[in-house]
């Protein structure tokens, strides 16, 4: 068999043995699930995953897969879909630097709807960490850095549905390509003067090509297994880096496996914004500052945040989530909670929208090089007493700031909080603690009967 990425990304899944996973990969899988799934509680409620709900449903119809809190039972395709859309639709979800992009909301559902209720914990941790360290793999690999998550996670949700349907190595290596092929291709994100639609990075729609990938896959189809060593869009040696050594290669050094170096969020909003979130509590804390003792604010930032739409009045709630001065707003009028995730009310809101003007958004070129290890942004501050700066690098949920299983908790019971009754909570955070020594059952029942309400 010849060494295409392909063919050496589907051996090493099938050969992949939850057995071997060492008990950090392990407690860093439950988390990426506990965080997918307190995305969804939410994200089901938004008007884009309503409308994916109900594609979902009208076009695969009905199986043995759960949509997240209802009782409604679909096809798998359909539930992964659907979930999916619940958990990226706020910007909520969890992130990779190597790979600029969110696996967790593509391989999570995928999982949980691939897999069947008499399955073991143990193994749906492991093709989730599967499903990660293809996508991001080849996320990373990109020659054109698109900051388009779907580009890539399709592949992933491939991985990890494959290996729950039993597929051959070959017949993976063949999905794999087909995947890369079918999937979405968007040149780069940031080049959209339209950033703000319900469409956003593909995620869901990138899941449906995964499966069908798969599917076609072991019915003969075949695919052309070098698609991942054209170098007109990838580079294969980055996509492959350590895989032969048992290690991810990681601009802060080599982990086991990819899944490692995933970052968890605190704000609904774009990863590159919260740096400027993060200095300006700093500075109004700080200095005890109210939003109307504030005149004016400098943002200084890298690029590709510089580059975002910067709206200080979005007209969807998608586009806020693109939006340095709106995203700051928010937090400073309303408060830092009501950023996870902000409500209607918000948009159109006099006192944000006032506030929002008075901020600049600059491109500052020394803190380009440091993206995208780090996420800088420098504010200045004046008010009627002088001029205050701080400057934030390090983000809340990075690896150089990690979170304990008890943070993780607590923004689960953040978001659920007014939509969720605490008995459901529980049942859920309960046994994704218990996957490693029991079986997938108490989770699949305790999504199927927990009931979630919108907070407003």
């Amino acid at each position: 068999m010849k060494d295409w990425v392909t063919n050496k990304l589907a051996k090493w899944c099938i050969e992949l043995r939850a057995e071997d996973l060492p008990d950090d990969v392990l407690t860093k899988a439950e988390g990426v699930i506990l965080d997918a799934i307190a995305c969804a509680i939410p994200g089901c409620h938004t008007q884009g995953a309503k409308r994916v709900h109900a594609v979902a449903k009208s076009t695969f119809g009905s199986g043995d897969a759960v949509i997240w809190f209802e009782s409604t039972r679909v096809q798998a395709t359909a539930a992964a879909f659907a979930n999916s859309a619940s958990v990226s639709m706020l910007d909520l979800d969890d992130g990779h630097r190597s790979a600029l992009g969110h696996p967790g909301a593509a391989i999570i559902p995928t999982a949980l709807a691939a897999t069947g209720p008499d399955a073991k914990g143990i193994e749906l941790l492991k093709n989730i960490v599967a499903g990660y360290e293809v996508c991001i793999r080849i996320g990373m690999s990109e020659n054109r850095k698109s900051y388009h998550t779907g580009n890539w996670t399709g592949l992933g949700v491939t991985a990890t549905a494959g290996l729950y349907a039993g597929i051959t190595e070959q017949q993976l290596a063949n999905a794999l390509a087909t995947a890369s092929y079918h999937g979405p291709r968007v040149a780069d994100l940031t080049l959209s003067s339209d950033m703000g639609a319900n469409v956003k990075e593909s995620i869901p729609w990138s899941v449906v090509t995964g499966f069908i990938a798969k599917d076609l896959a072991a019915q003969g189809f075949t695919g052309c297994r070098d698609a991942m060593d054209i170098t007109e869009r990838y580079d294969p040696k980055k996509a492959l880096a350590g895989l032969d050594d048992g290690y991810f290669p990681s601009q802060a050094g080599k982990y086991s496996h990819a899944i490692m170096r995933t970052y968890f969020k605190r704000y609904a909003c774009c990863r590159w914004i919260h740096s400027s979130i993060e200095a300006l509590l700093e500075i109004m804390r700080g200095q005890n500052l109210k939003h109307d003792d504030i005149k004016s604010i400098r943002v200084e930032t890298f690029k590709q945040a510089a580059n975002l739409n910067n709206l200080a009045d979005p007209t969807t709630p998608e586009s806020g989530q693109y939006s340095i001065p709106y995203s700051m707003a928010i937090v400073a009028v309303l408060g830092e909670d009501t950023l996870s995730p902000p409500t209607s009310e918000c948009l159109h809101h006099p006192e944000i929208v006032k506030f929002a003007t008075k901020i600049e958004v600059i491109h500052n070129q020394s803190m380009d090089s440091a993206f995208p290890v780090k996420s800088p942004a420098r504010i200045f501050v004046t008010t009627a007493n002088g001029t205050f700066e701080a400057f934030v690098e390090v983000l809340w949920g990075d690896l150089d700031r990690p979170l304990s299983r008890e943070d993780l908790v607590g923004k689960f019971k953040t978001l659920a909080r007014c939509r969720m009754s605490d008995d459901d909570v529980m049942s859920i955070i309960s046994a994704v603690q218990s996957l490693r020594n029991g079986s997938v059952k108490p989770l699949l029942d305790a999504l199927a009967v927990a009931t979630c309400i919108p907070a407003e």
